[in-house]
């Protein structure tokens, strides 16, 4: 048998024990207290009757009612009587007391006799001797036996126990008070465990029962496990997590090991899933309580914030203890303004993703209410389907009332009230377009502020804002996602390509972070060469004008080839561009180069799609009509068609040519019958046979680069 068990076996025959002479004491008890004082009257009656000498009776003068002296003297010195009416049974009402107590050596009967009552007189007894001189034969025989008997009958109701009483009761006390040791570790002593957030830690054990320890404690997030340190209050996590992420605790504890034959040694384990505290501004406007500071509330506390206003500098308050309103520093000499606001509601959270944008004010102006109207006053750099957005210094009904501002250039849109202080118009599709100025009437005079705070326009009923017009880098990402440019663009971690038709219009002007990498790891160089990121370069101006013949059904590349990358990007191409990309329409052309070597003998080298495809001995101009070096787009392409004009010595010529690629000016690839080909014989095209300039024609496209070098 284990040793638990049978400590377990003593500790229940302890319990036993305690039960037994807890009922011997009780039913001792209850005999003592079931005499009533007739039942011991009646008792110490029949009991002197019995062992008494024979008294004398005496009658009492009717005149005369005595009282009698003490009756006898107790062996003992401490014991304890009840005053009881021993011997008489007419007695006034008032004179027996169970609850008096008489202590000392002698039993006084102070009972009041009746007239003419006969009372038996146990025998004449001479006074109580003084404590000095108290002989030891004071109490005759008779005396000694009815006090005997007195003493006898008493012994059986009186607490005066027995040595061998005693000690079962002082036995039964202590066996008592270990079963009571016991029963309160069985009770109060089990273990238990929670788990649960705590207000500045992660994770907080509580531990009940005497001496429970922790033997386990483990956490994941997102699948891995989680490094935790003891902080005040509880756990926290060796490094900063993200706000309202799910983490998995698991805690095991058990009680001591000298408890365990009482408890057992069983493990208890807890498993359970808390989530970060999540922080976020409660009130998207807030009025300063004082100049530079402005109170901002969050619907959780927060322990760091950090902030600033559009394009400024960006501020960090961190708190020692966590609050739901922080004093956010603002410039003191402004209206109003906007902050862009990050919290985290606990020191070892990162930031909120994704910020919140307050507005504030200081004060209504005094001719006037104030409006933050974003874009600002004067922006020369709005998306061209920018959101407008007005937040006034007062309830949008006592500004303006039902009425609305007017927009000029009128655009399809609508507008939305956000709150009861902002206004937001939301335009269609494209919105304003590129480069337009946009005029935002109101029909009422506010003092109009920007959302930095340094633009305000003075009492007014409206003001303007210009869109930008498109970005050269978005439409470089947008033509290598198509496969128009010889790169791809690949953008930066947490970026993608928009997907909706209003993120595209957005990121017109704001193109997405990334690098660009070339398609092919055997590009020429000649062709690298000729690459910018962001500015316009000839490889951009090539995949427009390939895009726009592909899409573009009145395409006139006479036209294309003088235009810059700008003219070229109208907003007709930009809106092409953002529906090609949103329904995924690449480019129908392989991307092919052309490069010519004016070096003897004269090449043309084909290359397509990094590998070369063609090399042929190419003709180039004379020297008075020569071949101009550099790189061109081709703009314009003919199966067959003549060329004329007149030769360097001024005759006139009207020849046919095949398979024509202009790409600068009158200079094309074509196929030309010569009688020979690898040196300079055309008047500035570069000329192929016939039949390698058919195969060339049909790996060309518009836009394809011609790079002619010596």
């Amino acid at each position: 048998m284990r040793k638990r068990s049978v400590w377990k076996i003593v500790g229940l025959a302890g319990l036993a024990g305690v039960a037994a002479s807890g009922v011997a004491v009780v039913r001792s008890e209850r005999r003592r207290r079931a005499y009533t004082p007739d039942d011991v009257r009646t008792r110490l009656h029949q009991r002197v009757a019995a062992i008494a000498d024979v008294a004398p009776v005496v009658s009492l003068p009717a005149a005369q009612p005595e009282r009698f002296r003490p009756v006898g003297r107790l062996a003992g010195k401490s014991s304890h009587y009840q005053a009881m009416d021993l011997l008489a049974d007419n007695r006034p009402a008032n004179w027996y007391d169970p609850g008096r107590s008489w202590s000392g050596d002698y039993l006084e009967l102070l009972q009041g006799a009746s007239l003419g009552e006969e009372i038996t007189v146990l025998g004449a007894l001479p006074e109580p001797p003084r404590q000095a001189d108290k002989p030891a034969h004071t109490q005759n025989s008779s005396t000694r036996r009815a006090l005997g008997a007195v003493g006898a009958l008493r012994g059986r109701g009186s607490s005066r126990w027995g040595w061998g009483t005693r000690l079962a009761a002082l036995g039964g006390l202590l066996v008592a008070g270990a079963a009571l040791a016991i029963a309160g570790a069985w009770l109060f002593g089990r273990p238990s465990l929670s788990v649960g957030l705590s207000g500045e830690a992660l994770i907080r054990l509580d531990l009940g029962g005497i001496g429970t320890h922790l033997t386990r404690i483990e956490a994941t997030y997102a699948g891995k496990p989680l490094s935790l340190e003891h902080s005040a209050g509880g756990l926290v996590p060796a490094a900063k997590l993200s706000q309202g992420q799910a983490v998995e605790v698991t805690a095991s504890a058990k009680s001591p090991s000298w408890l365990g034959w009482l408890l057992g040694n069983k493990v208890l384990s807890v498993t359970t899933t808390l989530h970060t505290p999540t922080a976020t501004p409660s009130e998207s406007v807030a009025f300063a309580s004082a100049a530079g500071t402005v109170p901002v509330n969050f619907d959780h506390p927060v322990s760091v914030v950090e902030y600033a206003a559009p394009g400024g500098t960006t501020r960090v308050v961190r708190l020692d203890d966590p609050s739901s309103t922080v004093d956010l520093a603002v410039p003191s000499r402004v209206a109003g303004g906007q902050l862009v606001v990050y919290a985290a509601a606990q020191a070892w959270e990162t930031l909120t993703p994704t910020p919140t944008t307050v507005t504030w004010f200081v004060s209504s102006a005094a001719d006037g209410p104030i409006a933050l109207a974003d874009p600002s006053p004067g922006s020369m750099e709005a998306a061209p389907n920018a959101a407008v957005s007005l937040t006034f210094s007062e309830p949008v009904a006592e500004v303006l009332g039902s009425s609305k501002p007017t927009i000029s250039p009128a655009v399809a849109g609508s507008w939305s009230q956000r709150g009861p202080n902002t206004l937001v118009f939301v335009p269609n599709g494209f919105g304003f377009g590129l480069g337009a100025q946009v005029t935002v009437s109101l029909r009422r005079t506010v003092n109009v502020v920007g959302p930095a705070g340094d633009t305000l326009t003075g009492a007014s009923r409206s003001y303007s804002f210009t869109t930008t017009q498109g970005s050269v880098l978005r439409l470089e990402q947008l033509l290598a996602q198509l496969h128009y440019l010889p790169l791809d663009f690949v953008p930066a971690a947490g970026q993608q390509e928009p997907t909706t038709l209003s993120a595209q219009v957005a990121s017109m002007s704001r193109p997405l972070a990334g690098q660009f990498v070339w398609r092919w790891g055997s590009t020429p160089a000649s062709l690298e060469h000729d690459w910018t990121v962001g500015s316009d370069n000839l490889i951009l101006q090539g995949a427009l004008m390939d895009f726009e013949s592909v899409t573009n059904p009145n395409y006139n590349g006479y036209t294309a080839d003088d235009e810059t990358v700008q003219q070229l990007a109208d907003a007709s191409t930009w809106e092409s561009l953002i529906d090609a990309a949103l329904h995924g329409q690449l480019d129908p052309d392989p991307y092919s180069y052309v490069y010519v070597s004016q070096d003897l003998p004269e090449t043309l080298t084909l290359w397509e799609k990094g590998s070369v495809v063609l090399t042929s001995p190419a003709n180039t101009g004379i020297p008075e009509r020569p071949t101009a070096n550099g790189t061109f787009p081709i703009y314009v392409r003919y199966t067959f068609n003549y060329m004329s004009g007149f030769n360097p010595d001024g005759s006139h010529y009207d020849d046919p040519v095949y398979w024509i690629n202009y790409f600068n000016g009158g200079d094309a690839v074509h196929g030309f019958y010569r009688a020979s080909y690898g040196w300079p014989q055309s008047l500035g095209c570069v000329e192929l046979p016939i039949s390698t300039a058919e195969v060339a024609f049909n790996e060309l496209a518009i836009g394809d680069l011609v790079t002619v070098a010596n």
